[in-house]
């Protein structure tokens, strides 16, 4: 099966059973007052997909930045990319406590979202999910690589759900196309799924801490592990 097929028949899972949880998938026959249906663990297990694939894309913006000459930096997001939204960023030398640094020089960084402000990242099918985080990261050069440190996450909105989500030695590299190691947590409702990456486009899931399935990091679709 391809992944669009895979990803259409995602999408009218989730239509029909996930509580139309991607934001842009409404439905009349909904009424305003109805309560929010509780998601499944499969369901959470789309959104923790959908999240990973955003991760993907705006975390290397710690060592691929490159647009000012200033100390204090702001990045939006280009017209062509998934992610729509501006983020912020903070780069150092010493450490979060070391003096105010160029994007070139810093060993440490933070990547955010401001108060009241959040990032949209577009799935198909006229979905997105928005986010706010705070990121912190020691940064290496030589190849510059952004190892995120503890206290790294954030809170996701889709529709009528939210979750949030946290990353533990989460490594991206410039020019790398997927994290490199490292781990991300997302709780969502009742349940707690973490997704592990290894520099490929394929990661895994596992609720409960068994592997579960697979996620595709281009596309956000989820394959269950037999």
């Amino acid at each position: 099966m391809t992944n669009k097929k895979i990803y259409l028949l995602a999408c009218l899972a989730l239509l029909l059973g996930a509580g139309l949880w991607l934001t842009g998938c409404e439905s009349d026959t909904v009424a305003p007052h109805d309560e929010t249906p509780e998601l499944s663990s499969e369901d959470v297990a789309y959104q923790a997909a959908a999240m990973a694939a955003a991760a993907g894309q705006f975390l290397p913006q710690l060592v691929e930045y490159d647009g000012s000459d200033k100390n204090d930096y702001s990045y939006t997001f280009p017209a062509e990319s998934d992610i729509t939204g501006t983020v912020q960023f903070d780069f150092r030398t010493g450490g979060a406590d070391g003096t105010p640094a160029t994007y070139d020089t810093a060993d440490w960084g933070r990547l955010y979202t401001e108060p009241g402000e959040n990032i949209s990242f577009a799935l198909g099918l006229g979905g997105s999910i928005e986010l706010k985080f705070s990121i912190v990261a020691d940064i290496t050069r030589d190849p510059d690589t952004a190892t995120l440190l503890v206290g790294s996450g954030g809170t996701f909105t889709s529709g009528d759900y939210t979750a949030v989500f946290s990353f533990a030695d989460l490594v991206v590299v410039r020019d790398g196309d997927y994290p490199a190691a490292g781990s991300m947590t997302f709780e969502s409702g009742n349940y707690s799924v973490t997704v592990t990456f290894d520099g490929s486009n394929i990661a895994v899931a596992a609720l409960n801490d068994v592997a579960t399935w697979t996620v595709n990091l281009d596309d956000a679709t989820v394959t269950l592990i037999d």
